[in-house]
């Protein structure tokens, strides 16, 4: 035995070999891989007391409208924007069989629970990594890896195909569900902030306390290719591992642990708020964060001519929508049209108004055209949001005035030498 100790090349639980597929102990447990790109890319091992495919002979089936609303179709968005009211289904259902598709494009799809029902079953993504941020409630999220705890304002990564179960604790659940088809998501970093910003790798939880369960009985596991769900049925429970190692896992990410990228003198564009990337979407935390002290403190009109924005709007003031938006709504804001803060929101920012601190945590997701919005989204979508902006059709500080330009010209020229407070001296002697 060496005398000093060593971390292991890749994360490691429990009882493993030596390495993948060498040593005697192969000959006494059951070694799965679990991987991407083929046998390339990211992978972990398992160990387990019996063989992954033993299921029961003439159990397997496929399930018909086993999930009716993640499969809600979709339709074109069009030039319309949306505020869908917060989903509250209307029969019991868990996780996945209460979930709801609200906008897809090929490659990525938010959908929303809100589970009522327990998981009498484990389930299994085969067509996509799945990013679930909990809105609202908490629990125990069992995989194959171990058990991790979430609650409120959590994020969970499960990597596609990983088996898994939700275990609730006490109280209303509220989840919004990111599909990622083509890969998984990738930490935001840029060459100019570094690897820190908006967070760092080591807010990750990885599962560390290994669960061995060596059980006998009927355990479900329903899987998803595509539209399709398939039920196998084991007599052995699935999470009789005595030990892993790769870097294939689920984790937790709390929003708390965003540290957001600000600037004194500028406003920050939404895509500073990247905390995900995924191929054909980016992923984005507004959160408590200090106002702008010179800069534009509201969100400026802006037209977004390669991607659709969604916001899931979880804590706050959400200064921009003055008042419009509740807390567990979602917006959908199509390619193309304009959209900016609400009349209220603005008047406050040209009346010289300036809060110290932004109070809101919202989850924006911007989907890379084309997008498309489901019918169920569209039975959520209320029916006066564009009119939300109508003010600024009928207030006098936004309406046509035959003086406008002058008045425009002469505040310009007034304020052609202004500088902003926060600079070096024009002469630092």
């Amino acid at each position: 035995m060496d005398k000093f100790e060593y971390f292991s090349g890749l994360p490691e639980v429990g009882i493993v070999p030596r390495a993948p597929h060498v040593g005697p102990l192969l000959q006494h447990v059951h070694e799965q891989e679990l991987g991407r790109g083929g046998f390339a890319g990211r992978v972990s091992h398992t160990y387990h007391l019996y063989p992954p495919n033993n299921w029961l002979p003439g159990e397997t089936r496929v399930l018909a409208d086993w999930a009716p609303h993640w499969e809600s179709p979709l339709r074109p968005l069009g030039g319309v924007h949306h505020a869908l009211g917060i989903a509250r289904p209307a029969a019991p259902g868990d996780v996945y069989r209460g979930m709801a598709r609200l906008v897809a494009n090929a490659t990525v799809a938010m959908n929303v629970t809100a589970p009522t029902a327990p998981m009498d079953y484990f389930f299994e993504h085969h067509s996509a990594t799945l990013v679930i941020f909990v809105h609202e409630g908490g629990g125990t999220l069992e995989t194959l890896f171990g058990p991790i705890a979430y609650g409120r304002g959590d994020f969970l990564i499960v990597p596609k195909g990983i088996p898994h179960r939700f275990e609730y604790a006490t109280g209303p659940q509220h989840y919004w569900v990111y599909e990622s088809f083509t890969g998984d998501p990738e930490k935001s970093e840029a060459p100019t902030t570094g690897q820190f910003v908006t967070h760092s790798r080591s807010d990750y939880r990885y599962p560390r306390t290994l669960d061995t369960r060596n059980e006998a009985g009927r355990f479900e596991i329903v899987s998803k290719v595509g539209s399709v769900y398939t039920r196998r049925v084991h007599p052995t429970h699935p999470f009789d591992v005595v030990g892993w190692r790769g870097d294939y896992l689920p984790y937790r990410f709390a929003v708390e642990d965003v540290r957001p990228l600000t600037a004194d003198r500028s406003h920050v564009p939404p895509s500073a708020h990247t905390i995900f990337t995924l191929p054909g979407c980016y992923l984005c935390v507004f959160t408590v964060r200090a106002v702008e002290k010179e800069g534009m403190w509201l969100p400026f009109f802006h037209r977004n001519l390669d991607y659709c924005e969604t916001i899931g709007y979880h804590w706050g003031d959400f200064f921009s929508r003055g008042g419009v938006i509740q807390e567990g709504m979602v917006t959908v804001h199509p390619v193309g049209l304009p959209h900016g803060p609400q009349p209220a929101a603005l008047q406050v920012f040209m009346d010289g108004h300036r809060p110290t601190l932004h109070r809101e945590v919202g989850i924006m997701a911007d989907f890379a055209n084309p997008a498309q919005i489901s019918e169920y989204a569209l039975g959520l979508s209320q029916p006066d949001y564009m009119k939300s902006w109508g003010a600024y059709t009928t207030d006098p500080h936004f309406t046509h005035r035959p003086g406008r330009l002058g008045e425009v010209r002469a505040v310009a020229e007034g304020l052609a030498d202004a500088r902003d407070e926060l600079r070096p001296p024009s002469d630092p002697r």
